[in-house]
């Protein structure tokens, strides 16, 4: 029988933070002009929501994806 994986376990903390709230997925999704099942679909923000998403969470870019926004940014 194949192993099926929690869906939760490929999301990164942040992901994770939106969807343990109810209803907040749904709200990103309005607040980025995007479809829920676009915002289930991501394990990661992707870069261009990252400064939309930071502000809904109160969270600087650096923290939402720091392979991209971190200090060590090539």
């Amino acid at each position: 029988m194949a192993r099926t994986t929690n869906r939760d376990d490929q999301r990164d903390e942040v992901m994770r933070k939106i969807f343990a709230k109810p209803g907040f997925a749904a709200d990103v999704a309005r607040a980025l002009d995007v479809t829920h099942q676009n915002v289930s679909s991501w394990n990661r923000v992707p870069a261009h929501h990252v400064i939309s998403v930071g502000k809904l969470l109160r969270m600087k870019p650096e923290k939402i994806r720091p392979d991209i926004f971190g200090s060590k940014r090539k």
